[in-house]
Parts: structure tokens; C-alpha cells; sequence
């Protein structure tokens, strides 16, 4: 058996956040045993969060014709109503929050997604069934092959619009017709082999005068891009017949030389969910070389198999395994991993990349292992609140890893709570989060993601060489609507926002309601947290109990250092058990101890 503070503290890594009672079953059970545990369980299905995002958009559709008619609501000659963003949200949203039995794949899935990025920030915003059906890809493939991974991503819809190497045609110098670079560069530079070339331990690889050596340079990008041309959706789809669109039109297949304009070739009028196809007249078939020789492609292959080939190829390079290993380490247990994390880490991933055997070693190297090379004065043993410690982890020391990003807080604080409603449906817009703290799934402003991974704030962990990427996203505004969110939580009983309803706003006929002080009129989706555990401790004025299981459950540690200041906060109210609970959850929310993550 595991003790409940390493536990508390494994699963902060390894989960999208969980209750008191999930932390009690896996240390019971162990963590490694857990973690095999949920590593061998299969996806649910397939198109999970396609299935669901469709079902909410349906939802919203039936009652937006039934209040308005499509004539309305179509798009001719009004702003239509489609399957938009705030969809696939909810979805998100819902699984997550109700979800118990893939913990893992949902955190690895998060990780992923910011890892091979598309965002609602551009015209994807029109199709949620679309992201949706993107995002299943990493849930389906979360334990498997980054290769098959990679090459799904490359072909989806969803990636073709973003990085617009959908309808991306070969050279035709006769009308200044030129490939698209944009998806050749993202996939070396953001999804691969990184900039530089790497060793097994993530350290650059030199030249003879000590200059880091390049991966690629600009002829390898005219080179890639020749492979992603002839690529386009595979037939036509929009929501609503009118005098533009005809039913009929829905399932026709999409071609350069069709006669369609080519506004008609993208969102949100083709298939977004099943993968693009290629169209080999406009394929570039001529023979293709780069990465000093890596990647040879002879003359005439097919365009799909020279995608899946240059795709292996990709996976496969020497600098792929270092340079995944480290974001995924990144993402999950620090900022700033030690060259032999890395080189552990990397030596699993293989030529097709093994995420399951990555992921497996992400996760347990810490319980056994140092995870950075420096040592703060704040580290202390990992045995510290263990009556029997484990000799098999010597005198490993536990310190602070990684800032959290504001999803991550936000995730684990509603879920540690068991956040619910009376309605079921966690419908979360996520509008109000977004606009507080700058981060929503599948929402970054840019390709880059959220935060970059070299960004360090000024100042001591700056002097010390070291990187703290989510910092990039604690700014003095997100700072401050951070405490106020939690603040409106806890002291007002205003949790984010859950929509089953279409807007009210006079004139808008194509969203749901938007507006979070309309929603949480809604007794029935407002959400409310659960703390009758806690409420029992202050009522019977275990204060020092409460705070000690509040703090196991959201930090991993007890009796700490900031237990003198809650008590004081509550000191003048200590009679009104709800009160109580209140401010410590505030208090524990906003401290370090929380939004700092150990390791």
C-alpha cells in the first residue's frame, strides 16, 4: 500500500484531477498496479467525443428550428447556425467531469493535445464536430504508436485547415502555383524532430565549434511540402439546404477540377471528420530528398504512401524520441527534467514511438528517481509522511516541479469536489474560464500552443538556467481573474457556466446562451460542489483535521507551513461551518502549495 500523500501527489501528475475517495482505492491498490492498470484499458469507443459532441449540437439544432425555422437559421441571408466551438466544449466538459475509468488517457489525451495543436482560434471554430473528432484521434491513440498517431493528425480535416495543407496543390510555376510550407515546418519543427538535433539526453548535438547543428533548413521544408500536395477534403457537407446548397451536394466528392468555387473546399462546407484523400493529378510524383539523406523517396509512389513513409521516417529520427520525451515530461512532471529522465524516458519510445512504454516511464521514473538535476532548499525526503518508508527510493527528495497550467488547477479543483448538478449534463460553455485565465482545451492563440517551452520569467529561476513555460500565462491579469474565479466559486456559489439552453439575447438566433448570469439562473444545470465531508469535519469543529484532509487532497502534504494563516482567516466566523470550508478551500486554491506542482 501506498501512502495516501505520494498518492495524492502521483495522480496530480497523472490525472486531470480526482476525489478524496480515488486517492484512498489506488493507494490501496498501488500505484504502479494502478497505472498498468489503466495503461492495458481500451478507449471507450472510437468516436467518443464525436458521438457526444453531436448528440449536445443535435440538442441545440432541434430547438433552434422548433423556436426560430431553419429559414432563419441557414445562412442565407442571416448568420447560420452551425455546429460552433461552444459544442465540442461541452463535450469535453461533460466527459471529463463524469468520467472514472480512463483517468490516464484523458490526462495523456490533454497533454497530447498541446503537444500536435489545432485551435478554435481560426475558422475551425465553425466545426466542433470536427475538433471533436480531431481530439478522439489522441484518445484513441493515447497508448499507442505516435507513427499512426502522427500520420491520423496529418491527414485529418481538422489539421488541413489549420496548418492549410488542405487543398494544397504541386507546383505550376506557369501560374505561380507553389506547395504550401506551412504543415511541412510544423511537423518537423512542433511535432517531430525539433529544431536542433538531439542526443538521447535532450542535449544539443555540436558542430566542430561547439554550434548547435540544425535538423532542417529551408530546402527540407520545399522538399516536405512537396509530399503533402493533392490533399483535399474528402466530399462536401453543410449543415443546411438552401437556395445555394443543395441536399444532394452532401457526400459529393471534393475536386480541384470540379467546377466548385474554392471557398466552397473548406470548412464549413466539407466532411471535417473523415480524413482527407489525395488527388494524385495534383500530387507532386517527382522523386524527394531530405534531412541530409534520412528521407529518400523514389519517383511515382502514391501520395498516401509517400505520407505514411515520410511520417515513419519522421518518428523514427534520432531526434524524435529526446524531443517528444521531453514536452510529454514537460506536461505531465516538470519543467525542467534531468538528461538522464530524458534518456530513460527516450529509450522507450523506439522507432514508431511506444507511447505506452513512454508514458509508463514518465510516470514511475519519479517514484524511484530525481526528476531534475538541481535541488531546491524547500526539498524534502519522500518519505516524510510514511510510518514505513520505502528503502527501494533511498533518500529521494521531493520539491516543487512545475507551475500549473490554469486548466490543470481548474480541472482538479472541480473535480477533487465532485462538482455537480441536479440536471447531469455538464455542459460547460468555457467562455468564463477562458476569458479569466487564457486557456481552454483545443483553444491556444497560436500553433506554438499556450506558453512556449523555453519561456522563464525574470529573476531567480532565470540566474539558475532553468525554464518554467506556464508562467508565459501568469500575468498580472490572469493572476488576478484567477483568485477572482475562485473566489466567485466558493464564496458565491458561481461555478462556470453549463448552457442546455439557446441565447436569449434579442437577435441572436444561431448560439446557445452565452451570457453565465443567465445560466446560473438555472437551478437545474448550476453546479455546486460537494463538501459534505468536509462540512462534517467543521461542524464538529475538527478544524486542524479539515485542513489537513483538504490539503492531502489538493497538495499532497499535510500540516503545512500556510496552516496558521487559514485558521486565522476563518477565526472570526469559526461557528459557521460553511464558511469554514469555504475559506479553506479558497485559501489551499490560490497558495503555492497547489498551483505549484511536486515531484
Amino acid at each position: 500500500m501506498d501512502t495516501l500523500h505520494n498518492t495524492s501527489r502521483f495522480l496530480m501528475q497523472a490525472t486531470l484531477g480526482v476525489n478524496y475517495a480515488t486517492i484512498k482505492q489506488v493507494a490501496e491498490t498501488g500505484i504502479e498496479t494502478w497505472l498498468e492498470k489503466q495503461l492495458s484499458k481500451a478507449a471507450y469507443h472510437s468516436n467518443l467525443f464525436e458521438s457526444s459532441t453531436r448528440r449536445i449540437w443535435q440538442h441545440f439544432r432541434k430547438d433552434l428550428v422548433n423556436r426560430y425555422g431553419e429559414s432563419a437559421i441557414n445562412g442565407e441571408g442571416n448568420n447560420p447556425a452551425l455546429p460552433y466551438k461552444w459544442y465540442f466544449h461541452m463535450a469535453w466538459w461533460q466527459h471529463c467531469l463524469t468520467s472514472e475509468d480512463d483517468l490516464l488517457r484523458q490526462r495523456i489525451t490533454q497533454a497530447l493535445s498541446e503537444v500536435l495543436v489545432i485551435s478554435d482560434n481560426s475558422a475551425l471554430e465553425l466545426d466542433a464536430i470536427g475538433m471533436a473528432s480531431f481530439y478522439d484521434l489522441l484518445y484513441n491513440h493515447a497508448f499507442g504508436s505516435y507513427a499512426d498517431l502522427l500520420y491520423q493528425v496529418s491527414i485529418h480535416p481538422c489539421m488541413g485547415v489549420y496548418l492549410s495543407h488542405m487543398n494544397n496543390r504541386k507546383a505550376d510555376p506557369s501560374h505561380n502555383i507553389h506547395p504550401d510550407e506551412n504543415y511541412a515546418r510544423e511537423v518537423m519543427q512542433l511535432f517531430s524532430i525539433g529544431l536542433f538535433e538531439l542526443n538521447m539526453d535532450g542535449s544539443h548535438k555540436t558542430d566542430r565549434n561547439g554550434n548547435s547543428v540544425p535538423t532542417y533548413d529551408n530546402n527540407d521544408i520545399k522538399q516536405l511540402a512537396r509530399v503533402f500536395t493533392g490533399l483535399q477534403a474528402h466530399s462536401y457537407q453543410y449543415e443546411w439546404s438552401t437556395s445555394f446548397w443543395d441536399a444532394s451536394y452532401n457526400g459529393y466528392s471534393v475536386s480541384f477540377e470540379d467546377g466548385i468555387d474554392k471557398t466552397y473546399k473548406t470548412v464549413p462546407f466539407v466532411n471535417m471528420t473523415r480524413p482527407m484523400v489525395v488527388d494524385e493529378n495534383y500530387h507532386d510524383r517527382q522523386p524527394k530528398q531530405l534531412l541530409k539523406g534520412w528521407i529518400q523517396l523514389p519517383a511515382n509512389q502514391n501520395g498516401e504512401q509517400e505520407i505514411r513513409s515520410t511520417i515513419n521516417a519522421l518518428v523514427a529520427h534520432p531526434s524524435t524520441a529526446p524531443f517528444i520525451a521531453r514536452h510529454l515530461i514537460n506536461q505531465l512532471v516538470t519543467s525542467n527534467p534531468s538528461p538522464a529522465y530524458i534518456r530513460a524516458v527516450a529509450a522507450k519510445f523506439g522507432p514508431r514511438g511506444d507511447l505506452k512504454a513512454v508514458i509508463r516511464e514518465i510516470l514511475s521514473w519519479p517514484l524511484k528517481h530525481p526528476v531534475s538535476t538541481l535541488e531546491f532548499a524547500s526539498a524534502y525526503p519522500a518519505s516524510s509522511y510514511s510510518a514505513s518508508p520505502d528503502k527501494s527510493s533511498g533518500d529521494q527528495r521531493v520539491q516543487s516541479q512545475k507551475l500549473k497550467s490554469p486548466l490543470l488547477r481548474t480541472t482538479q479543483l472541480l473535480r477533487a469536489f465532485n462538482v455537480q448538478n441536479r440536471s447531469g449534463r455538464y455542459w460547460l460553455i468555457g467562455d468564463d474560464i477562458q476569458q479569466q485565465l487564457q486557456q481552454h482545451p483545443l483553444s491556444s492563440p497560436t500553433v506554438f500552443n499556450f506558453y512556449k517551452p523555453d519561456f522563464v520569467p525574470h529573476g531567480p529561476l532565470e540566474r539558475r538556467g532553468l525554464v518554467a513555460p506556464e508562467f508565459e500565462l501568469m500575468t498580472s491579469a490572469t493572476g488576478i481573474g484567477y483568485v477572482n474565479m475562485l473566489y466567485y466559486w466558493f464564496f458565491g456559489d458561481y461555478y462556470p457556466a453549463v448552457s442546455t439552453q439557446i441565447s436569449a439575447e434579442a437577435g441572436v438566433y444561431n448560439v446557445p446562451e452565452l451570457d453565465p448570469d443567465r445560466l446560473i439562473t438555472n437551478s437545474e444545470d448550476k453546479l455546486s460542489a460537494d463538501f459534505s465531508t468536509e462540512l462534517a469535519l467543521a461542524r464538529a469543529e475538527r478544524h486542524d483535521e479539515l485542513i489537513d484532509h483538504m490539503s492531502l487532497l489538493l497538495t499532497g502534504k499535510t500540516e503545512l507551513p500556510i496552516k496558521t494563516q487559514i485558521k486565522h482567516a476563518f477565526r472570526n466566523y469559526a461557528d459557521n461551518p460553511l464558511w469554514v470550508v469555504q475559506t479553506v478551500a479558497f485559501m489551499l486554491a490560490i497558495s503555492a502549495e497547489f498551483t505549484v506542482q511536486e515531484a
